[in-house]
């Protein structure tokens, strides 16, 4: 007859009943407090569990006040001292019965409870039936009352003739359920087991367990927890589902047990208790949990690669694209410059490079197409001198700085002319013969050697670069052709790259029809075999009429006319650029447009000269995002922030080599207007400070 529980089901806290709205009228409970039997009518809700009714002789009984009765509990921990009328151990064990009535509504429980009338001294037990019925959205109403002895005695002697009936339906119910089922005395020794324990475990009878422990069984290898579960037991407390482990047969095996006191009057006599084997549940779920585990652990390692991978692209636009800004800017001035015939055509062969090795990132950046085979070659007839002459233009300068010497064998060439894609197989050879030169000491030689023959309508290309450097280790050569995958070597001494150069440079050759082989021994060099199947002419075209017409497509390109941006002269842009050549190529470019420029060498000056200016003094203000001290994002926002409303609004334009899509997100959510790259294109920097300055 307990009426609190305690163990999560309810919240903490005592209530008092005039905050509640009752289930019965007024009239209603005073008729229910007149019945002639020991009676408390409970609630059950999800937060709370209250008093709707108690009878008079029920408060009679317990000597106690009704306020003492009538009062909301949710939490055994808050039960007041002056209503302990209950047993703690009997209020535990009604908590899991009232847990589980939602369930198991409508059914009658005959319970033992504890319970102190006021005035005795002693806790008493007394017989209780306890019954719930279901309100649905409104809880559970659960009906408490004390059994007076003479009518218990009466409903046992009622019930006697069912006695043998009960005891032989017990019987068969032990023998036929798949549940182990045992009790035992309060020694905790085996008194006796079904014929699923027996079966279990493996026995013939029950004669080999009959009066010993699971200790003396052996059964577990550390059998205190189960020891300890046994005593709190046999102290009138259950348990209910408690995993533990045993070992049958030389196999350790999963459980859950559930155990029970016995009782004879007031006295605990021994204890019953289940089990069932969730051995294969068990394993199941540490499956289940390990896969998931793996799951996530998989998802945190292409998580951290996709973050590196974006760190390093991201990074590798940056230091990539900002050398090719001065190479392309200050080739296109100095040939518009024509002081000199010689200092043209070097300029020339400047850009010429700075365009390819610019083609060349903008491949890398989207290393993930031609990884996937759907890279599209542009194939046309092209003269394998040209690829020679653009490579050797590139790497020459690199092998004299180095003191390597570059050697070539052109003998075996017997098509002179073939129909490919020109950048690409320029881009394999430049590849391999950089890295030739890279890992080659000072005064050691790399060998190109190209040769063809016409083989089924094409012409199969080989070419060999061959060099006496430090050479590559076994281990290596198994994974050279995987994406960012560099062998350990000294960075001071050999520089360092991408890793993706080979990599590119394998699935080019391979969508030619050909591939790369690689040999290489440390110490002694490596060699480095590609086969291309190319295109075959249909008739050749002459050496001059070919070098013709490509000289005249450049001339044409960067000979062009500029656009007229008249309405930018006399126009104050404030430049905020880290580099001195990049800060050159756009200081010319703007003041050749007549464009008055102030230049700050970081974010910080950027926003001092800003600060300091008149309002109105510039008409916008350029940013380069990657600066020491300040870079152009917290440049941006500075000045966005600032106290006058003329720089407030000022048009910033952002200027990086970093095309992400993220970096220029995170531009115009800085503050700035719009973004520009590099290398430095003149048309599209005036045409975006006219649009941004809103003077088109």
């Amino acid at each position: 007859m307990i009426f609190w529980t305690g163990s999560g089901v309810w919240n903490s806290g005592v209530v008092d009943m005039g905050e509640q709205t009752r289930f019965f009228s007024d009239d209603t409970r005073r008729e229910i407090e007149k019945i002639p039997v020991q009676m408390i009518i409970l609630r059950l809700q999800p937060d709370r569990m209250c008093c709707e009714a108690v009878t008079n002789k029920l408060l009679e009984f317990l000597q106690i006040d009704r306020e003492c009765a009538e009062v909301s509990f949710a939490g055994l921990d808050d039960f007041p001292d002056e209503c302990g009328w209950m047993h703690p151990d009997d209020r535990k064990r009604i908590d899991h019965l009232f847990a589980g009535m939602k369930n198991f509504t409508e059914q009658k429980y005959v319970y033992r409870v504890r319970l102190r009338r006021k005035k005795d001294p002693d806790y008493r037990w007394y017989p209780a039936e306890i019954f719930g019925r279901n309100l649905g959205e409104k809880g559970i109403l659960v009906y408490c009352s004390l059994v007076d002895a003479s009518t218990n005695g009466e409903r046992r002697r009622q019930k006697s003739s069912a006695e043998k009936m009960r005891k032989l339906l017990v019987n068969k119910v032990l023998e036929t359920t798949q549940d182990c089922i045992f009790w035992k005395d309060t020694d905790r020794r085996f008194v006796g087991v079904n014929r699923a324990f027996l079966e279990f475990y493996g026995f013939p009878s029950d004669e080999a367990l009959i009066g010993k422990t699971d200790e003396e069984m052996g059964w577990h290898e550390n059998p205190e927890p189960f020891r300890r579960d046994e005593e709190r037991v046999l102290r009138g407390e259950s348990t209910l589902l408690v995993h533990g482990k045993c070992r049958i047969r030389g196999e350790e095996r999963d459980i859950l047990a559930t155990k029970a006191p016995i009782y004879d009057g007031d006295a605990i006599i021994g204890l019953v208790g289940s089990f069932i084997d969730v051995t294969e549940d068990y394993n199941q779920r540490k499956q289940i949990e390990r896969l998931g585990d793996e799951l996530k652990d998989a998802l945190q390692a292409e998580k951290k690669t996709n973050e590196n991978l974006n760190m390093f692209m991201s990074r590798m636009s940056h230091e990539m694209r900002t050398p090719m800004n001065a190479v392309i800017g200050l080739s296109s001035l100095g040939m518009k410059a024509k002081d000199v015939d010689e200092a043209v055509d070097c300029l020339h062969k400047i850009n010429m490079s700075g365009q390819y090795l610019l083609g060349i990132i903008n491949d890398v950046l989207d290393i993930g197409k031609i990884d996937s085979g759907k890279f599209r070659l542009s194939e046309k007839e092209t003269r394998l001198a040209d690829i020679n002459t653009a490579a050797d233009t590139i790497i020459r300068p690199i092998a004299n700085r180095k003191k390597v010497n570059l050697t070539y064998d052109f003998s075996g060439v017997q098509i002179p002319e073939v129909i490919c894609d020109r950048m690409r197989v320029q881009q394999i050879v430049i590849n391999l013969m950089n890295n030739a030169v890279k890992f080659t000491d000072e005064g050691g030689t790399v060998h190109v050697e190209i040769s063809d023959q016409a083989a089924g309508g094409k012409v199969k290309l080989k070419i060999v670069v061959s060099d006496n450097g430090c050479g590559m280790s076994r281990d290596f050569l198994k994974r050279i052709f995987q994406p960012f995958i560099q062998e350990n070597r000294d960075p001071v001494k050999y520089g360092s790259g991408t890793g993706l150069g080979l990599s590119i440079s394998k699935t080019l050759a391979e969508q030619m029809g050909g591939g790369i082989t690689v040999s290489s021994e440390e110490g002694i060099g490596s060699v480095f075999t590609v086969t291309l199947m190319l295109g075959l002419p249909k008739k050749n075209a002459g050496e001059n009429d070919s070098g013709g017409k490509e000289g005249q497509d450049t001339a044409s390109c960067d000979g062009r006319e500029e656009r007229e941006f008249s309405a930018l002269k006399g126009k104050r842009i404030l430049l905020a650029e880290d580099n001195e050549i990049n800060r050159e190529i756009a200081l010319r470019m703007m003041k050749r447009a007549g464009i008055q420029v102030d230049c700050a060498g970081n974010g910080r000056e950027a926003v001092e000269m800003a600060e300091s200016s008149s309002p109105g003094f510039y008409a916008a203000v350029i940013l380069d995002l990657m600066m020491p001290t300040m870079g152009g994002y917290e440049a941006a926002e500075r000045i966005r922030s600032s106290s006058r409303q003329d720089l407030r609004t000022i048009p910033i334009i952002a200027m990086s080599a970093d095309i992400f899509e993220e970096s220029v997100n995170r531009a115009i959510s800085c503050g700035m207007n719009s973004f520009i790259t590099k290398p430095l294109d003149a048309d599209k920097l005036f045409a975006t400070l006219m649009e941004t300055i809103n003077i088109l």
